[in-house]
């Protein structure tokens, strides 16, 4: 198991060191959606910025050739691509794209499928686009939050794939998912992703809403509504198991969400909608 002698400094630098090792996409993704959120945003800024990870280029030009967008004529480029489907949408197929770059390989210790990573980032990202609507919140940077939340799941199972070869978290509805984290990396994985995210220059509320929102005791709006979307994931089936003891809608955290219970309701409803309707974009993609 981890050494806990180990000085925090050392385990900071070793969650850095391994993201920076991380595909750009999930930087550009994060950047994106601060710069959609000026309306007097520049085409050809947006365009420079995905343009940085040719994958990612790619990936979002074949979305954009999907029948659901695309006109009389095929999408060749990200000026064409952006001008097809506009900036609102333009940032969900960035970030769609992002999530299935970035968890292509799974997470082995967590025993996490790519699709099962894929598919939890992205019902989360559309849960938290829903419940910050219904409080008037920011929905483009909830999306954004949601998508990047398991960033340090992924961080750390590359740490532990490197010092305990063959570790592996129990694939079990009863673990303590933050007690088993700190106990063989020294950190959790919500501390980690929180790291990561200030790194890379997120807002405030989005690194603590990641940090918190397992147990969401602060006055961070985002840790109380990544909850509850997390909660509406795994009523969706499409939760981690091991996270499946951190959800909990009591009357603290919808109360520090500012959420009726039928208001959750209604979201869960309009996220599941919402992912449906994406499958039936990609699939015509």
């Amino acid at each position: 198991m981890a050494d806990t002698s180990a000085g925090s400094s050392t385990v900071r630098d070793n969650i850095l060191r391994l993201a920076r090792k991380l595909p750009a996409a999930p930087h550009i993704f994060g950047r994106l959606g601060l710069l959609l959120g000026n309306m007097n945003a520049d085409l050809d800024n947006i365009v420079r910025l995905v343009a940085v990870d040719s994958g990612l280029t790619g990936r979002v030009i074949r979305m954009s050739n999907s029948v659901f967008y695309r006109g009389d004529e095929p999408v060749r480029s990200l000026d064409e691509a952006v001008n097809r489907v506009g900036f609102r949408e333009m940032h969900k197929l960035v970030g769609v794209a992002m999530s299935e770059q970035l968890f292509q390989g799974g997470l082995p210790v967590y025993n996490l499928s790519a699709e099962e990573m894929w598919e939890n980032s992205v019902v989360t990202a559309l849960a938290m686009e829903h419940v910050a609507r219904a409080v008037g919140e920011d929905e483009g940077e909830a999306y954004t939050l949601g998508l990047l939340r398991p960033v340090g799941k992924l961080v750390l199972d590359m740490l532990l794939e490197v010092e305990h070869p063959g570790v592996s978290c129990p694939d079990s509805d009863t673990v303590e998912l933050p007690k088993w984290e700190r106990a063989w990396a020294d950190i959790t994985s919500n501390e980690a992703g929180a790291m990561i995210l200030e790194e890379w220059k997120m807002p405030e509320p989005m690194h603590s809403g990641v940090r918190h929102h397992y147990s969401p005791d602060t006055d961070n709006r985002m840790a109380a509504l990544l909850h509850v979307a997390c909660w509406i994931t795994h009523q969706l089936g499409k939760g981690i198991k091991a996270e499946a003891r951190q959800w909990d809608l009591t009357a603290d955290v919808l109360a520090r969400a500012g959420l009726s219970e039928e208001a959750v309701k209604g979201c869960l409803g309009e996220t599941q909608e919402a992912l449906a309707s994406l499958k039936d974009r990609l699939k015509a993609a």
